[in-house]
């Protein structure tokens, strides 16, 4: 863990500028923020590569670490379903960096201007939009997020310029300036998630709004809106017909006007046939407890076989 901690850091370091030696060992002085990736990174998923998340709801920066050190390309930071307040979130991001994936904040919603500016603000590379229903939602979060400078989303773009701004770290204002007027933008990672009826509805619109990188089923949700799951019940919902033809629906959607399809899902080479390419595979707090159950019980049935 340790070795692949210290690999990240050191690819993380410019090695242009002036350096010192402490020890034989030489530092870089010019920092690098781990944002500064996220252009090329999304590029990736354009070309087809599938980067796979952990959702994270235990809260807990140790946690976070130890699934960031595993080798997720991402978290998914639940800050909509846990106990997640601005300075546990500060340090759940660090935690991820510093172990070597990226961070996608699920705020509280399209109008959370606080969550979503907070979230950005405070280091993470993106912002997961839950409960929107239109292009409309979508479009005032994208402008929550985005500078009025220029590229996408920037047309219309409300977020406030604050000095001490993590993605620009060492501070000072001529970082500052750099960091909104060359970079904030295109740095700054956009996902709407298509959990309700109207969303699905309205996924082509939704789909077209500047400045918006992923389109991500929310499956649970979804089904439950669109009334599959009291038709089907659960899991049956998710094998239905109708919910086969959202998804080709979403992922047409998608293809259509440059967005990444993502998804909720650990069925990855069949969503990668459809051309979903930004999959949360997996959740903290689920994992452990299925690990842990099933430890539990194969101890249990030994302990039983020997007559204990």
């Amino acid at each position: 863990m340790w070795s692949r901690l210290v690999r990240h850091a050191s690819s993380k370091l410019a090695v242009a500028g002036a350096t010192a030696s402490l020890g034989g060992a030489a530092f870089a002085s010019c920092y690098s923020a781990p944002q500064r990736t996220n252009p090329a990174w999304k590029q990736e998923m354009h070309d087809g590569k599938m980067k796979i998340g952990c959702a994270i709801n235990t809260s807990s920066p140790l946690v976070t670490e130890m699934c960031a050190s595993l080798g997720y390309d991402f978290l998914l930071i639940d800050q909509q379903h846990s106990a997640i307040d601005p300075e546990k979130l500060r340090t759940l991001i660090m935690a991820a960096h510093a172990a070597g994936a990226k961070t996608i904040v699920r705020v509280g919603g399209a109008y959370d201007r606080i969550g979503i500016q907070q979230a950005l603000d405070l280091g993470s590379d993106g912002i997961l939009i839950p409960c929107s229903n239109t292009a409309a939602d979508v479009a005032n979060a994208v402008s929550c997020a985005k500078y009025p400078v220029r590229g996408p989303g920037s047309v219309g773009g409300t977020r406030s310029v604050y000095v001490n701004l993590r993605p620009q770290l060492p501070g000072g204002f001529p970082a500052l300036f750099d960091y909104v007027e060359n970079r904030g933008n295109a740095e700054t990672i956009i996902a709407a998630q298509i959990e309700t009826k109207s969303a699905y509805e309205n996924v082509d619109e939704i789909c077209a709004v500047p400045g918006l990188d992923i389109a991500f089923i929310g499956p649970g949700d979804l089904c439950t809106d669109s009334g599959l799951v009291n038709k089907y019940g659960l899991p049956g919902c998710f094998m239905s017909e109708e919910f086969a033809t959202m998804q080709k629906k979403i992922a047409a959607a998608c293809k259509k006007h440059g967005v990444i399809a993502g998804f909720w899902n650990d069925n990855v080479t069949d969503k990668a046939s459809m051309g979903f390419r930004f999959m949360v595979v997996d959740g903290d707090i689920h994992s452990m407890q299925a690990a842990l159950s099933s430890s539990l019980k194969d101890k249990r049935e030994k302990i039983a076989a020997a007559g204990c």
